[in-house]
């Protein structure tokens, strides 16, 4: 298991939301979400799922305290409202949708994940490039150059 996450806490009305991101995806504690929902064994909600849409997880808290949970995916949350539909089941997703899922990508904004422009110097050229998700992105009209150039350097 990976090291401990901290979970970040929502609210809605009176029910209690323990969310975080593992691999800049939103996880729900399964237990908070049943009780959101109403079920009072989050078994039910787990057993609906596919093992892809939920895990367990080690929870740290601000005392030093560890918690092993079960995490349902976003995804797995979208699918067990749906399973277990009922009228306000409504407003639980389109709080999902409209408030944590965003407020927790906010919170989980990795910068060095964005694209952002960058220089390439090639052949004593300043090329234009997009670096993004660890990788160069070279425009097509930028392409051919490069490709030319190579071709000329390969025996």
């Amino acid at each position: 298991m990976h090291d401990a996450y901290t979970p970040i806490v929502f609210h809605h009305h009176t029910q209690r939301l323990r969310a975080v991101m593992i691999d800049n995806q939103p996880w729900f504690i399964a237990h908070d979400f049943a009780q959101l929902m109403g079920v009072r064994n989050s078994r039910r909600l787990l057993d609906a799922l596919e093992r892809f849409e939920r895990r367990t997880v080690l929870l740290a808290s601000a005392s030093g305290f560890h918690e092993e949970v079960e995490a349902i995916s976003d995804a797995g949350a979208y699918k067990v409202l749906f399973r277990f539909g009922r009228p306000g089941y409504v407003e639980i997703s389109r709080w999902l949708s409209e408030v944590l899922v965003p407020t927790l990508h906010d919170y989980h904004r990795d910068l060095s994940a964005e694209p952002r422009r960058a220089f390439l110097t090639w052949d004593d050229r300043k090329i234009g490039v997009v670096k993004w998700q660890r990788e160069v992105w070279v425009a097509w009209r930028d392409l051919p150059v490069l490709m030319k150039d190579s071709q000329e350097v390969l025996p």
